[in-house]
């Protein structure tokens, strides 16, 4: 690919940001945003409607529901969702609450499903959503289990962002809390990414013990106490253990 080239794609996903963002522009408030000229600007809006990816109605551009489409498609190709979309459902009746299955993609935690029991307090999280893995249950879970040379290179690229004043932001520290994670099995998140919920998760691992996702549960710390937290903890880690046979036997 020519550097003219990449330099077209950048852009064109650029804007696509930025429409996701904001929820809809004008043209030239596009423009603006990106420090482009309006009429490069429209040209680009052009080619995206074209391919279906953008919608325009009454002079204002939107993000088309195209996407949904393509992530749909390959969310049902990737066969841990598969493995995990019944026994996620399991343990949000058993539970009463919030259950995400998350995976790693690019060094960030996706969010591959959700399921909630009827004592789910709402995240506002949706099935796509990307955070940053140290932050969270699963993606401790997740970072617990990849070889250090690739940890480093997701802190390196991604750094430890403070997402509340509880998320471990040192390299040493999360290191040692890693080490604790595969000690136990599973991975603990106190107000380290949303203030005042507590989410405790546990790594899908294959046959060759690679870790292919997480699952978490999620509530708020006044009803998790610690007798809590254990009884959640033996559940995930049953529950990935059980989407670890129906992946490898699937």
């Amino acid at each position: 690919m020519t550097n003219g080239s990449r330099q077209t794609v950048d852009r064109a996903f650029e804007i696509i940001d930025v429409l996701a963002e904001e929820g809809g522009l004008r043209g030239s408030a596009v423009a603006d945003k990106l420090d482009m000229p309006v009429s490069t600007t429209h040209d680009y809006l052009q080619a995206l409607v074209a391919t279906g990816y953008v919608t325009k109605t009454d002079n204002v551009y939107r993000i088309s529901t195209r996407f949904l489409e393509v992530g749909q498609q390959q969310r049902h190709r990737m066969n841990v969702f598969s493995a995990a979309q019944d026994e996620l459902e399991t343990v949000a009746e058993e539970t009463g609450e919030h259950v995400t299955l998350m995976v790693e993609e690019n060094g960030q935690g996706v969010l591959l499903a959700i399921s909630e029991g009827e004592d789910a307090v709402s995240l506002f999280a949706y099935p796509g959503a990307r955070m940053p893995l140290h932050a969270t249950a699963p993606g401790k879970a997740i970072l617990a289990y990849l070889p250090q040379e690739s940890v480093e290179e997701i802190f390196d690229e991604h750094g430890l962002v403070a997402v509340t004043n509880q998320t471990i932001t040192q390299r040493e520290e999360l290191f040692d809390q890693l080490e604790t994670v595969r000690e136990q099995g599973y991975a603990v998140d106190d107000g380290e990414r949303i203030a005042g919920m507590v989410c405790i998760a546990a790594p899908v691992l294959d046959k060759s013990d690679d870790v292919q996702a997480a699952i978490c549960v999620c509530g708020p710390r006044s009803r998790i106490d610690a007798q809590r937290r254990a009884e959640i903890a033996e559940v995930v880690r049953r529950s990935a253990n059980v989407v670890q046979v129906n992946l490898d036997y699937a």
